[in-house]
């Protein structure tokens, strides 16, 4: 069985990492960044590499169904 998580993020340098490897278990992490000006993508990129940006912020579910596309 495969299990993906997946993630809307901005600005999560603090909590990425701990969340991270909480999910270390799934199959796949994908991440969508909403434009983050932190470190963000550098931690979210040493633990997969679906990472996707779009800054086009529409709200939370449609963020979620770009984010659930990938």
């Amino acid at each position: 069985m495969s299990v993906s998580a997946v993630l809307i993020v901005k600005n999560e340098q603090d909590r990425l990492k701990g969340c991270l490897e909480s999910l270390a278990w799934a199959t796949e992490i994908v991440i969508v960044d909403s434009g983050s000006t932190d470190n963000t993508l550098n931690i979210a990129k040493q633990y997969t590499d679906k990472v996707y940006i779009h800054t086009d912020w529409e709200g939370f579910g449609k963020q979620r169904q770009l984010a659930q596309g990938y």
